[in-house]
């Protein structure tokens, strides 16, 4: 019952970190997905949008991700940097439960630039399989956030690497000495 508290907290974390040109738009999803903000930079609009955010029971994933890349993609700045953050516990249980459906999505998107980083909040029920598969898919990056600290941590010390791609397709080959 603290996930969408913390969450919305995040968010607000995050907010205080974009600069005047940034642009923010919110999608929702329980059983279907609504958006509740078009783009914008207007950080009052965004830090009230963020207030009402509601639980709403259900989990459909798929729906939520689906409109969330709709609306990217008519906002698509090639010069900008293009990305979804999702933020969920990666329990799907409404619509498709499984990633292969949107997974083609992601990865469409991702090879024209916009990527899916995914945050995962959560304690108890909760899949970060599925929230790691998601953001690997779509050239992101994954982390969880389990208190204030943690998303201090991911949205404000660590914002260049949760938004910012210096790197494609790096591999790290380590050696350990026993």
């Amino acid at each position: 019952e603290n996930r969408l508290e913390l969450v919305k907290s995040s968010l607000g974390l995050l907010l205080g970190e974009l600069k005047e040109h940034d642009r923010v738009g919110l999608v929702v999803y329980g059983t279907t997905a609504r958006m509740i903000l078009e783009p914008t930079s207007d950080k009052r609009a965004i830090r009230e949008a963020i207030a009402r955010l509601v639980a709403e029971g259900s989990t459909n994933a798929e729906a939520g991700l689906t409109l969330a890349y709709d609306l990217a993609s008519r906002g698509f700045d090639p010069l900008a940097a293009n990305r979804l953050i999702l933020c969920s516990d990666g329990v799907a249980n409404v619509g498709a439960t499984g990633p292969q459906s949107i997974l083609a999505r992601i990865d469409r998107e991702a090879r024209r630039g916009i990527e899916l980083t995914t945050v995962g909040f959560g304690m108890g029920n909760y899949n970060d399989v599925l929230m790691e598969k998601l953001a690997d898919q779509g050239d992101g990056r994954y982390a969880y956030v389990d208190s204030l600290d943690e998303a201090r941590r991911i949205f404000v010390e660590g914002l260049t690497g949760t938004l910012q791609t210096v790197a494609k397709d790096a591999k790290v080959q380590g050696e350990f000495d026993p």
